[in-house]
């Protein structure tokens, strides 16, 4: 308890630092950095001592700034000096409290889960610090809107709430319950930010104006605007990273099709003329988008139009993926579904099916985006709609079906996707905006 004293005043003394500068944020995640003390998993003895590093630096760099301004009026600034100086000496020094006997014994994970979490974390705050930096008007990150450096502290969190998440996930056998979980967690926060929009808080839209949440308009909306490239751009940069799994775990609107589509306990085989449906109703949104542009139809006009695509597919979800089982909104209807499954070939990510596997068909259940049917199973690889979910990777009694990235192990390819897919999601809580 002594030693964690040492870490609890470090936190203090850098709120305080932060209070004089009226960064609330920073204020705000110094004082409650103490709390993921109380984690007892490995990856906090590794991020902990990180954080404490970062501070003694952000000490250090305020000694020079105070040195210089001082030398520049010519006032004394030695003493200054070694007292911050002091201070940041004692901040760094504090980290190796947790290199001691009674922090091992308490901070334990499981064989193999603290170098992903730990990962996770740096991943999502490095992320989140790039965007923190470069959207400044208006800002990426939503706290930052009501805080000063509020951007700072869900970064922060954002980046605990990916270690922590990454824990659950990487379990075999548990991916699959929590994939579902996080993904409709996602859906809600988007719509809720959505409708607090609509209700005037123009603070939470990315820009200030509201733009429909279908997912055809992230091709289509640039088309007949002929410029706005942000979600193109996002969605683009998330299909290259972790190929389709855009659309199993990163889409507001592919959680409610997955909800409907469970309502029915086992899938159906849909037919296959469903899987060229996409690209037919793709050509067709950029299309019309394209005429509407050219021809001058008023926003209105276009925006009406969005919300009565987007409304049929709601009603896709309720008729036909309630009744068959599978997803399909997101394999026969929506374009966007398309250009994730066919640019995600870009990215080296696959799920792959041994040639040991035995055709026991438990996969075809676990399923929901019909790319798993006899004819997939029988010639040894999914259909173009899988979109690297993990469900059948989780439910394979023979552990037959697996992740590939490169020249990776199967269990480090899915531990390297399930990082990368988590960071995102995390990344996306904290700047995805309409």
């Amino acid at each position: 308890m002594k030693r964690t004293g040492f870490v609890i005043l470090a936190c203090l003394l850098l709120a305080a630092h932060h209070s004089r500068a009226g960064e609330t944020g920073l204020v705000l995640m110094w004082l409650g950095a103490p709390l993921l003390l109380l984690i007892r998993q490995e990856w906090v003895r590794v991020v902990f001592p990180l954080l404490l590093l970062a501070g003694a630096v952000e000490w250090v760099l305020t000694t020079y700034e105070i040195w210089q301004v001082r030398r520049l009026h010519d006032e004394p600034a030695l003493r200054l000096a070694l007292v911050l100086g002091g201070v940041a000496t004692y901040t760094a020094t504090s980290a190796l409290v947790f290199r001691s006997r009674s922090f091992l014994r308490r901070y334990v994970s499981e064989a193999g889960m603290r170098a992903p979490q730990v990962a996770a974390f740096i991943l999502t705050f490095v992320l989140l610090a790039f965007v923190q930096w470069r959207m400044v008007q208006p800002t990426g990150i939503l706290l930052q809107r009501f805080l000063p450096a509020g951007g700072w502290l869900q970064a922060f969190w954002l980046a605990a709430y990916a270690a922590w998440l990454t824990g659950k996930v990487i379990h075999p056998g548990q991916g699959q319950r929590w994939r579902p979980r996080i993904w409709r967690l996602f859906s809600a926060v988007f719509f809720t930010q959505l409708l607090l929009g609509l209700l005037g808080l123009e603070q939470f839209l990315m820009t200030g104006k509201l733009h429909l949440p279908v997912p055809a308009l992230i091709a289509a909306g640039p088309v007949y605007r002929g410029g706005g490239l942000f979600m193109l751009i996002l969605f683009g940069v998330s299909v290259l990273l972790v190929g389709p799994a855009w659309c199993s775990w990163l889409c507001y609107i592919g959680a409610w099709d997955d909800v409907a589509a469970r309502v029915r306990r086992r899938p159906v085989l849909l037919p296959g003329w469903r899987r060229h449906l996409r690209l037919v109703i793709l050509v067709l949104a950029v299309a019309v988008a394209y005429l509407m542009g050219r021809l001058g139809v008023p926003g209105a006009v276009a925006a009406w139009t969005a919300g009565l695509f987007g409304l049929i597919g709601v009603g896709v979800m309720i008729w036909l993926s309630q009744h068959t089982g599978a997803m399909v909104h997101c394999t026969a209807y929506c374009p966007i579904g398309w250009l994730a499954t066919r640019v995600g070939k870009l990215s080296p990510f696959r799920v792959v099916i041994k040639e040991a596997c035995n055709d026991c068909g438990v996969c075809t259940t676990a399923c929901r985006f019909d790319a798993l049917n006899a004819a997939d199973i029988a010639r040894r690889q999914p259909a173009e709609s899988c979109t690297l979910c993990g469900d059948c990777v989780g439910r394979c009694p023979g552990r037959e079906i697996e992740y590939r990235f490169l020249g990776l192990s199967a269990a480090g390819a899915r531990t390297l996707f399930l990082v990368m897919v988590v960071s995102l999601h995390a990344v996306f809580l904290g700047v995805a905006r309409i």
